[in-house]
């Protein structure tokens, strides 16, 4: 398989946006400043990194997009162009010396032409006194100067900097997309489905799956499901010695919920007919979704699964975990019938 360039990942998963931006270039019409907001895996680096691509090349070609194989192209996909001025976090956040080396070359005149471009990703880990530090640029660029900030998350970021970039929210990565770029990075089918709904990164994919976690929670759950779906009060004692240790912070709580509404989801599916197995996020208990669709109906799986969205909201109401969980064993198994 060709390995994909900036330039290709782009146009895969922003093609409106590539198209866009082209665009904008090819007629001079491109702002100072931009705030990319997208997901880890939607493609916000590549994006950027075609625009300085575009910006520089030598050898544009005929559909107006850089040619990835230029002298200009070849240093800037290498990180060693002097005007186009990339800085992401050191660790955990941006630290003092990067925004004083930012702070600096804001101030620089380009070194071999007259354009120059910044592309600060996770803009969102910046101190709010170094982002208070960008306004002056924003205001007032020095010379042919475009700043692309990258966020992750831009209800992270201060109003003032939201105020004078233009916002570009990325789609999000299709979950066909990236299960088909988990496949290629060697995840197991039994797998993928359940990741693409839980994140849009292959990273944060691979981080849910250190120490066998993910395998773990989906054995877990599904031993939780079946015993829901027999009416087995004992799925009351696996919230507590197999649902609850899986989430040790916040953000496993989350994952653990929406891992849940997926199981759950597959039963509806399950109950619009006939689902290659494959497609479901838990095609290991699929029978036994199967099952309790056919035994619910369409109105008590409905509710079911209203109760399992429910409890996104309930945690973000700081309802202790165990009890957001014990209450909605509860719930369903008075919809199993006896």
């Amino acid at each position: 398989m060709t390995e994909e360039t900036p330039i290709t990942t782009a146009q895969r998963l922003q093609p409106q946006l590539v198209n866009h931006f082209m665009h904008l270039i090819g007629t001079q019409r491109l702002s100072h400043a931009y705030l990319f907001n997208g997901m880890d895996g939607t493609g916000r680096q590549e994006l950027a990194q075609t625009i300085a691509l575009r910006l520089f090349c030598q050898n544009v070609t005929s559909a107006g997009l850089p040619c990835g194989q230029c002298a200009e192209c070849r240093r800037i996909m290498a990180g060693d162009h002097p005007d186009v001025i990339r800085v992401v976090p050191d660790g955990q956040r941006i630290k003092v010396d990067q925004v004083r080396y930012l702070k600096a070359e804001f101030t620089k005149s380009a070194v071999e032409g007259n354009q120059k471009i910044f592309i600060v990703d996770q803009i969102e880990r910046m101190t709010t006194g170094a982002a208070n530090s960008l306004l002056k640029f924003i205001e007032e660029p020095v010379g042919n100067t475009v700043a692309l900030l990258l966020t992750a998350n831009k209800n992270l970021i201060l109003p003032t900097i939201l105020s004078r970039t233009q916002i570009v929210d990325l789609l999000p990565v299709a979950p066909k997309e990236l299960a088909a770029a988990l496949a290629e990075v060697g995840v197991a089918p039994s797998q993928r489905n359940l990741l693409a709904t839980l994140t849009e990164s292959v990273t944060a994919a691979q981080d849910l799956m250190v120490d066998d976690w993910l395998a773990t929670a989906q054995k877990s759950l599904e031993h939780w499901f079946t015993a829901c779906c027999q009416g087995d009060e004992r799925a009351f004692v696996r919230v507590q010695t197999e649902l609850v240790p899986l989430a040790t912070n916040r953000d496993r709580q989350r994952i653990v919920l929406d891992m849940i509404v997926q199981i759950w989801h597959d039963a509806l599916r399950q109950q619009t007919g006939a689902v290659d197995a494959q497609t479901l996020t838990y095609p290991q208990v699929a029978a036994t979704s199967r099952q309790i669709a056919q035994r619910l109906g369409v109105d008590r799986l409905v509710n079911v699964v209203t109760l399992t969205l429910a409890t996104r909201g309930q945690l973000a109401g700081n309802l202790n975990f165990q009890a957001i969980l014990e209450a909605l064993t509860l719930q369903i198994l008075a919809q199993i019938p006896r």
